[in-house]
């Protein structure tokens, strides 16, 4: 498993890293097969088979579910630990608190996330779903920071769907570490967010990369509504020819021979779908003279492209 850059954190990560969404919820498109999440024993062996490969981050959240207990049991016997993210989530009401209930709620929700994952520190604090409103609340950062100094947190980031939320993260020399929706059908990010974070030596997790199955043999399985993106997606396939075997390598492939990304987080449901995508890692980034034809497989229409917009479906 090679390793990258985590900006100037001064820490490494795996190219590819854990996303535990799939773990701690039902997760996918309703009525798929694969909608389900695995049993507590296939998930405790999944994630120590994740760090047998080599992956050295795990990425969890308050809001996955049991996903963090879940970490916690399967990590409370290894004897090297992988680094783990969290996040800390503010829905509405909150953001409208006064400083001492917002600081509240992320030390409680810091505290929370601890216990879960049996640990006494949390390696890389999000806010989860940053917005400019929630990036002026100056009690929410001060807390982070604060919490920083306890040595409750190591690192601070943010977690955006856009890219104006993206771009004003990285104004803000609190935040370290950037994670972000990209794919090979949305490139928002790729425009100017990226460049942005390289040069602020940003650390950038990409998430959403297999598109809740999109960008996988579950293309043909697609609730209707989406059905035009088997067509679009086909065309990648024909640019591509025998350079992948199939939609998942060419997705992750491409994300992998962006520089500015400092590790793809891959959500998985079991071992064999972890070997599949590892197993294409040795083979490398696309060939640079593939890249601008892949550039171009970008879609702009969002109700195709963002799950924000499929919430009846998932």
């Amino acid at each position: 498993m090679r390793l990258r850059k985590l900006g100037n954190t001064g820490l490494t990560a795996s190219e590819v890293s854990l996303g535990t969404a799939e773990i701690g919820l039902d997760y996918g498109f309703k009525g798929s097969p694969q909608y389900g999440r695995p049993s507590l024993r296939d998930s405790i062996r999944l994630i120590h088979r994740c760090v047998d490969r080599g992956i050295n981050w795990l990425d969890t959240a308050r809001a996955y579910g049991d996903s963090e207990e879940v970490i916690g049991r399967a990590l409370k016997d290894l004897p090297a630990r992988p680094r783990i993210s969290s996040k800390v989530i503010f829905d509405g009401p909150v953001v409208d608190m006064d400083a001492t209930a917002q600081r509240g709620h992320v030390f409680g929700s810091i505290e929370s996330s601890l216990r879960a994952l049996q640990a006494d520190s949390i390696d890389l604090l999000y806010i989860h779903n940053a917005t400019e409103k929630m990036l002026r609340e100056t009690a929410i950062r001060d807390s982070l920071e604060e919490a920083r100094s306890q040595g409750k947190i190591r690192l601070a980031g943010a977690t955006c769907y856009g890219e104006d939320d993206a771009l004003a993260v990285l104004k803000d020399p609190l935040f370290q570490v950037l994670q972000v929706p990209f794919s090979l059908l949305n490139q928002e990010m790729r425009r100017r967010v990226f460049p942005e974070a390289a040069g602020k030596g940003v650390g950038v997790f990409v998430r959403s990369v297999f598109l809740r199955g999109v960008l996988t043999p579950q293309i043909d399985s697609l609730p209707e509504r989406l059905a035009p993106l088997r067509e679009h997606t086909s065309k990648i396939l024909q640019v591509l020819g025998p350079e992948v075997d199939g939609l998942a390598e060419a997705a992750l492939r491409f994300c992998l021979s962006l520089p500015e990304i400092s590790s793809v987080l891959m959500g998985l449901k079991n071992e064999a779908e972890l070997e599949s995508n590892v197993s294409c890692l040795s083979r490398g980034p696309l060939p640079e003279a593939v890249m601008p034809a892949m550039a171009g497989m970008a879609l702009s229409d969002r109700t195709l492209v963002d799950p924000t917009c499929w919430q009846d479906l998932i």
